[in-house]
């Protein structure tokens, strides 16, 4: 199977923990998409596109080997988790431990999505940025660090989905404040961890697993060319009409 993603290992992806935690890494192709890349300052246009397989041309899209397409983080997890060949599931099968680990999932996933929108709008002229923007959306990701602080006190039975996301949101605003030139006008150097030491002690924990150290702050290793990605989507076009 083929997974289309970022190849950018400075934050920690979800998906690529479930992948490894499943025992599916050497099972997939791994296979870099840049949505938003020019190479080398050149525009590529629709080089780096997979919409033919994706309409909202978005990472993470899984594609089986029989052609079919998953699209969407947490359903792209999910599919993963449930290939499993370690006997160990991130998903917990039914009852309060699947909320708890898919609400916990859909917070984290949330507080990432509202911590690129804040990059988004720092790439903007200063003057340009929307200073109610930020102010809306902070608070968001305050509680939400706080709520996960609480949980991390409350302390887990295993390691789950939730937890994946809580690595992916969190090593992502860690890259934020240290690898973007853009500061934000209301936290430029907001600390997750300050305040919250159950979430720091869940965190130096959690980033020594072979799940995590397999990619994170690891450069990309293979062919991230533009040719490469055209080349495996064709393959998973030739497989769905062979299978339609």
């Amino acid at each position: 199977m083929k997974l289309f993603y970022s190849p950018f290992h400075t934050f920690i992806h979800k998906v690529l923990v479930t992948a490894h935690e499943a025992g599916l890494w050497d099972d997939i192709t791994f296979v870099p998409a840049y949505p938003f890349k020019n190479r080398d300052g050149e525009d590529q246009g629709d080089a780096y596109s997979f919409a033919a397989l994706n309409p909202l041309d978005k990472v993470p899209t899984l594609a089986l080997d029989s052609g079919q397409v998953i699209y969407g983080s947490q359903a792209v997890a999910e599919c993963l988790d449930s290939m499993s060949k370690t006997g160990k599931h991130l998903f917990p099968s039914t009852g309060p431990a699947r909320w708890d680990a898919i609400t916990r999932l859909a917070l984290a996933d949330t507080m990432f999505e509202t911590t690129v929108m804040l990059v988004m709008e720092g790439w903007q002229p200063e003057k340009e940025q929307r200073i109610e923007f930020f102010e809306w959306i902070w608070p968001k990701i305050i509680r939400g660090c706080d709520q996960l602080e609480v949980a991390c006190k409350k302390g887990f039975d295993q390691f789950d989905i939730g937890q994946a996301s809580m690595l992916h949101a969190i090593s992502y605003m860690d890259f934020r404040v240290k690898f973007y030139e853009a500061k934000d006008p209301l936290h430029p150097e907001f600390d997750v961890f300050a305040g919250r030491p159950n979430l720091k002690a869940w965190w130096e924990e959690s980033i020594q697993r072979p799940s995590v150290t397999s990619h994170y702050n690891k450069d990309f290793e293979g062919d991230d060319s533009a040719a490469f990605l055209q080349k495996n989507v064709q393959e998973v076009l030739a497989a769905q009409e062979a299978n339609a």
